[in-house]
Formats: C-alpha cells, structure tokens, sequence
C-alpha cells in the first residue's frame, strides 16, 4: 500500500512540474506569437495602396502571410461594425433596432458572409485548377475587410455633425467602403488562384450560388436538428409525466 502511495505521489507531482514547465514555455511563444500576428497586421494598409503586389505577397512571403492576422482583422471589422451599430447620431440611427441589439447575432452576421465566401470560394476553385488554398481564401479575404472598417469608423463621428441634406455623402462614405473592399475580394480571389478576369468573374458567380446553398443546407439542418430535439424533449416529459403518475 505505501509503495503504491508513492508512486501516486511520485505521478501527480510529475505531472505538476511537466504542466509548470508547459506553462513557462507556453507563455513566451504565445507573447512572440501575439508580436508577430500584430505585426503582420499591419501589412493590411500596405495592400490598401498597392492590392496587385500585397495579395501576391501575403500568399507567398512567409514573412507576411499569416492566418491568425486575418481572424484579427475579421475581429476588427466585427466590432468596429458593432460599434458603428450603435454609436451612428440620431439622423443615422435605427434606434429601435438598436434597443433590440442582440450583440452575439450581430457579430455572427457580420462575419458569415465572409466566412460563406471563402469556403464557397475553396470549393468551387478547387475544381477549377485554382492555387489557393482554403487558408489563402480566407487570409486574402480577411485582409480586403480593411477598406470597410476604415469608412465605418469614418462614419461613426461624421453621423454626429452631418445634418439631413449631407446623407448623401455619408451614404457614399458606406457605400464606397463596400465597393473597395469587394473589388479588393474579387481581386485577392486572381491573384490567389491565378485566374483571369473572365475566370475570375465566372467563379464569383459560382461562388455567391454556393453561398446560398451552404446558407440553406445549414438553415435546412438546424431547423432539423431543432425538431429532432423538440420530439425527443416531448418524449422525455410525457415518460416522466407517466412515471410521476
């Protein structure tokens, strides 16, 4: 019993100091990780200006590309249009909706079209002799969010001093912002599967049907999924309904 005590002993202390030892590894390489992701960050304005040489660079430099700095920009262009939601002036505003602010729904809409894109996107080029891969797809598209979050945080202050006769230009604020970062997609979506114009435009079209048809499988399989779980839900209240009884 004592050598068995031991050797417990022994094996939860071991464990302690690997788990101490993870951690005092683990912490330095995620500070250099969080560095190096907030760095590459940064290469997103580069690309703003010159869009042929960035693209072609954040998919092949090592040094530039990076996966996690586009889930960043993603996050990015998620709160800022959350924050956009809610703090545009009264003249711009949609109070109603924005007492019934659901922040989590809010978020998740704002990135699922991208997200839709670039798995649409993969899947399609994939079967078209496209180069990207799906990490290229997503890094491109997320990088090319750039241009809409800058002209969302320009709207938040204007919306304040704009009066009714300037909502033109605020409304072109926005809608240049779309326009920018959809031609900047489109272009990624090229320069990534090295395709041509016409190719290109063909497989956008592709793409945005297969977009619906990823939305309606999952509306299709949640709806189920709800219904399967309401009948097993019903069965288990009638069955302790019955044993109550």
């Amino acid at each position: 019993m004592e050598k068995t005590e031991k050797k417990s002993g022994f094996s939860f202390s071991a464990l302690f100091s690997d788990f101490l030892a993870w951690l005092k590894v683990f912490f330095p390489k995620f500070g250099v990780a969080t560095k190096t992701t907030f760095k590459r960050m940064g290469f997103a304005f580069y690309i703003l200006f010159h869009p042929f040489d960035g693209f072609f660079d954040l998919k092949n430099d090592p040094k530039r590309r990076s996966v996690s700095a586009g889930v960043m920009w993603l996050v990015v262009y998620a709160v800022v249009d959350l924050v956009r939601f809610q703090s545009l002036g009264y003249l711009f505003a949609d109070r109603g909706a924005q007492l019934d602010l659901n922040v989590p729904v809010r978020m998740i809409t704002a990135l699922l079209p991208f997200i839709l894109w670039a798995v649409a996107n993969w899947c399609f080029s994939s079967l078209m002799d496209g180069d990207g891969k799906l990490s290229d797809v997503f890094m491109v598209t997320a990088f090319a969010t750039l241009p809409m979050t800058i002209c969302n945080l320009i709207q938040i202050p204007l919306s304040h001093f704009f009066t009714a006769a300037e909502a033109s230009i605020f409304t072109f604020i926005g809608s240049l912002g779309m326009v920018w970062a959809y031609l900047y997609i489109f272009l990624a979506m090229i320069i990534v599967h090295q395709y041509s114009v016409a190719k290109g435009l063909g497989t956008t079209v592709l793409t945005i049907v297969g977009m619906a048809v990823i939305a309606f499988v999952a509306i299709l399989v949640f709806f189920l999924l709800q219904q399967v779980t309401s009948f097993f839900m019903e069965i288990g209240t009638e069955v302790i309904f019955r044993l109550n009884e």
